[in-house]
């Protein structure tokens, strides 16, 4: 490991000379480097930690990193919950990156992967003009793909250290086990996780937006309309007001915009939306997107948008409109509380994003408790022509 990083710092060092880089000097910097970490492999064990698991029943194991967190998840048999705390613990104690930099150019051609695609171009650009100040707007959960292609192990070992420390961890288990049992196990296996303090909150605050932003790329590819407006967070009081608002503008069929764009208007032959797109613990955003249909234009398509939106913010809900999302709601959160799994990643979520896992028992109630004038008031705010971030795809004009 130690000739592979002094490989790579070598090579690295190369590239920072920029346009004075040598071409002939970096191709054999860079062929030492894939040398040492070939010779590296031969003492790797791939992925020895998930085939115990696999040996001992896991189902459903995976991770997930979101702007707000990462989720590190699986269900085994109760019975072997020991060996559960034994790898968590050790891999949460004492990492070993044996295969950093294998593992960091996967996810670099991640990052590129993104770039493939117009509709993804379209993404990248429009998501990087969304935020003024706030590092929502920053590269994504990936990062930008230059950042990526020169992180080092030494990099991801610090990042372990200032995040992976005990005060910033939730660990949440649901399933056929005891809670006496649970603490020995945590006092016995997690007592050698990293103290200290989590790493300090994000003080920067976007401004109020006052001055629509527009990100236009012109490509042959089906065009289409994506629209962000910025609303609260998840922990502010609105926050189920704005929730309701983008599943009335665009959750499903049944959708005020999919109705007007796609059935009446017939502009777009997909339309859909919702809040929270980006992250949920700071001020984030209420997005909606449409596909052109064949013999329409983005123009189109944006005006029919706008009026239907303005109409829902001057005149607000139906009653009806409010009921039914409200029960379509309700009905997922239960849903996802049914299985084991999905119990334990919704108490892990809410003890994360909120403060106290008791929260998520809350939610009914809270979202309950919302009116049709809230939900007007929230259009009012959120849906101003100053308020929005337009990403347009369409077809290359002469």
């Amino acid at each position: 490991m130690k000739k592979v990083d002094e490989a790579w710092a070598a090579v690295a060092e190369e590239l920072d000379k920029g346009f004075q880089a040598d071409s002939t000097r970096l191709a054999e910097l860079e062929a030492a480097f894939k040398a040492a970490r070939d010779e590296a492999r031969t003492y790797v064990k791939s992925n020895e930690f998930s085939k115990i698991l696999e040996r001992n029943g896991v189902v459903g194991l995976n991770a997930a990193t979101f702007l707000d967190w990462t989720q590190y998840f699986y269900s085994l048999p109760s019975n072997r919950i020991e060996l559960w705390a034994r790898l968590e613990g050790d891999r949460l104690t004492n990492p070993v990156l044996r295969e950093f930099y294998r593992e960091r150019d996967v996810v670099y051609e991640e990052r590129r992967f993104q770039e493939s695609s117009p509709t993804g171009r379209l993404f990248l650009d429009w998501m990087n003009n969304t935020y003024e100040a706030h590092p929502y707007g920053i590269g994504g959960v990936i990062g930008h793909a230059s950042d990526v292609k020169r992180l080092t192990r030494q990099d991801a070992y610090e990042f372990f250290d200032k995040h992976y420390v005990a005060s910033n961890i939730t660990i949440a288990v649901v399933g056929d086990v005891e809670f006496d049992q649970i603490k020995r196990l945590a006092e016995k296996y997690f007592s050698g996780v990293r103290g200290g303090k989590p790493a300090p909150p994000v003080h920067t605050v976007e401004p109020r937006r006052t001055a629509e932003v527009r990100v236009i790329r012109e490509e042959d590819a089906q065009p289409m309309v994506l629209v962000g407006y910025h609303i609260p967070s998840r922990r502010d009081p609105d926050w189920f007001a704005y929730k309701l608002l983008g599943d009335i503008m665009g959750g499903g069929r049944s959708s005020r915009l999919y109705k007007r764009l796609v059935k009446e208007d017939k502009v777009a032959v997909q339309a859909g939306g919702g809040a929270g797109f980006l992250g949920k613990k700071y001020p984030t955003l209420l997005v909606v997107q449409a596909v052109v249909a064949k013999d329409s234009t983005p123009d189109q398509v944006e005006a029919s948008m706008y009026d239907e939106l303005k109409r829902l913010a001057e005149e607000g809900p139906t009653q009806a409109e409010l009921d039914k999302v409200k029960t379509e709601n309700r009905a997922s959160f239960v849903r996802g509380l049914r299985s084991n799994s999905g119990l334990a990643a919704k108490l892990a979520e809410a003890d994360q994003l909120l403060g106290n896992w008791e929260e998520l028992f809350r939610t009914l109630d809270a979202m309950d408790a919302v009116t049709v004038s809230d939900v007007q008031r929230a259009a009012k705010e959120a849906l101003r022509p100053g308020n929005r971030v337009v990403g347009i795809l369409r077809k290359p004009t002469s």
